[in-house]
């Protein structure tokens, strides 16, 4: 290309009359003045005008001649219109850019920068300048020249004189298709289905988002990420709102199936994290948030729909006999049940929960299970098991002469897990004592679990619980204990003890 006249950076209307109309060219004013965005550079400007292609081309190219940078596509052409600041209408909510300022904001911080901005688009050129006015002093507005001519196709800048990087590696339509190693569909469906991405790629300064193909800020993250779901404030520094990032982030991780990656999920949402990274404090997979990713369909539902792989990952990472903690109160339930609970982020812990067995499942099923148990009537029993359920229950009354339990029985007692067997019971509704009918062949096993179920009693009549480890139980069972040994010593069980085989 070569450009036989270029006007200043800054342009007299004199001089625009004077030089520049006889020879056709027309002049709209832009509206700000060049002190508008003092913070934007070299970085911001291409930012927009990639940003721009990418919208209107779906891709962009870029290169340099002895102008210097150039960066093309192959879109429809931009209209003179389009260059005033503020469009007759914004764009959809499915661009890459809003709000009509990009483009104009990056030709004005060029050309502050000491680089002219010539475009060459369908059936037109411009060149964006600054013209002077006098207004109180003197202000430079930016402005553009413009008379027909241009392409057939698509739309050129040219940044002249810069030979500067073009910031190809903050644009995730260069990456390496190899580099991709996730997608998920975003909520933006128009006019085609968006995905997110989960990213593998070394950049300079470590792991990074993009937010619709463009580079937004570094992230402390074993992964990289481009999202689309979310607005961006209209200066591009910041989103709109910033839990949207990481809802975002939620939705794509949703659809991740790989067992490895969901491994390095999972090590970053525990809590605390075994891989500490920006997703382990922020991520989030609420429900109502991340909304539905089909008609009917909401996102949290597709962890259910591919439980088995979250599951395998939950017990690669965390144990085998890891269950999801929904609440520390039944810590010491999942232990008694031979489980160990797990804490994640409690942004992501209710959806999770579709996938992973939590500690509430696992106590409800417990319950469930020991609702089956059955009594055994005293003549079913032998002599030995009779014997040692006697004992029980002169313990069980001389221990408790005032608040009784109901009753000492034998009983065919379900597993309460499928980890532990269940060596005893005790009913909150009934207050009555069950020993499992194994139990009952040995005086000492017998006593074991009934010091066990008696603390239960006693820490229910004292604080309306009976929660298996709890520090009320433990106090009450050493209670019952110290209790069974004085009495014993008292001879107040001289009688049952002639039969007990210990």
């Amino acid at each position: 290309m070569v450009i036989a006249l270029r006007p200043p950076p800054v342009l007299t209307m004199e001089e625009y009359r004077r030089m520049w109309q006889p020879q056709g060219w027309q002049l709209i004013i832009i509206g700000p003045t060049s002190t508008w965005r003092q913070e934007w550079g070299e970085w911001e400007a291409i930012r927009d005008i990639v940003q721009n292609a990418l919208d209107e081309a779906e891709a962009y190219r870029w290169g340099y001649d002895e102008q210097g940078l150039w960066i093309s596509d192959r879109g429809r052409g931009v209209a003179v219109a389009d260059f005033l600041l503020g469009p007759p209408k914004l764009k959809p909510d499915w661009a890459r850019g809003k709000f009509g300022e990009g483009m104009k904001i990056a030709a004005l911080a060029l050309i502050r920068k000491g680089w002219p901005v010539y475009v060459e688009t369908v059936g037109r050129e411009l060149w964006i300048v600054f013209i002077a006015q006098t207004v109180d002093g003197t202000a430079e507005t930016l402005a553009a020249l413009w008379r027909p001519n241009g392409t057939k196709t698509g739309t050129t800048f040219h940044i002249i004189g810069y030979t500067g990087g073009a910031f190809e590696n903050r644009f995730a339509v260069n990456l390496p298709k190899s580099s991709i190693l996730w997608e998920g569909p975003s909520t933006i469906k128009q006019p085609k289905q968006r995905f997110n991405q989960l990213i593998d790629h070394a950049f300079p300064t470590g792991s990074r988002i993009f937010t619709r193909d463009i580079y937004f800020r570094d992230i402390n993250s074993p992964y990289s990420y481009n999202l689309w779901s979310f607005d961006m404030a209209p200066d591009r520094h910041a989103p709109a709102k910033e839990d949207d990032i990481w809802i975002d982030m939620g939705r794509l991780w949703c659809t991740v199936t790989k067992i490895g990656l969901l491994e390095v999920f999972l090590q970053m949402v525990k809590d605390p994290p075994i891989l500490e990274a920006e997703e382990s404090y922020k991520v989030s997979m609420d429900s109502w948030a991340m909304g539905e990713v089909s008609p009917g369909k909401h996102y949290a539902d597709l962890i259910k729909d591919k439980q088995e792989g979250w599951q395998i990952a939950w017990r690669n990472v965390m144990g085998e006999n890891a269950v999801l903690r929904t609440d520390e109160k039944w810590d010491n339930v999942i232990k008694h049940l031979g489980y160990q609970s797990v804490s994640v982020s409690w942004h992501v812990r209710d959806t999770l929960s579709r996938a992973i067995p939590t500690d509430r499942a696992i106590k409800d099923a417990s319950q469930e299970r020991l609702r089956e148990t059955e009594v055994v009537p005293d003549e079913k029993l032998d002599s030995r098991q009779l014997a040692n359920l006697k004992l029980a229950r002169a313990i069980a009354k001389e221990i408790f002469p005032y608040s009784p339990v109901s009753g000492v029985y034998a009983a065919i007692i379900p597993p309460a897990s499928d980890r532990v067997r269940t060596a005893g019971m005790y009913g909150t509704t009934t207050q009555a004592v069950y020993i499992a009918i194994d139990q009952l062949f040995r005086g000492r096993t017998t006593v074991d679990t009934l010091v066990h179920e008696l603390g239960h009693h006693r820490e229910y009549r004292q604080t309306g619980a009976a929660e298996d480890l709890s520090p009320a139980h433990a106090e009450a069972m050493t209670y019952i204990a110290s209790r069974v040994v004085e009495d014993t010593a008292k001879g107040a069980f001289d009688e049952p003890l002639k039969e007990v085989a210990w």
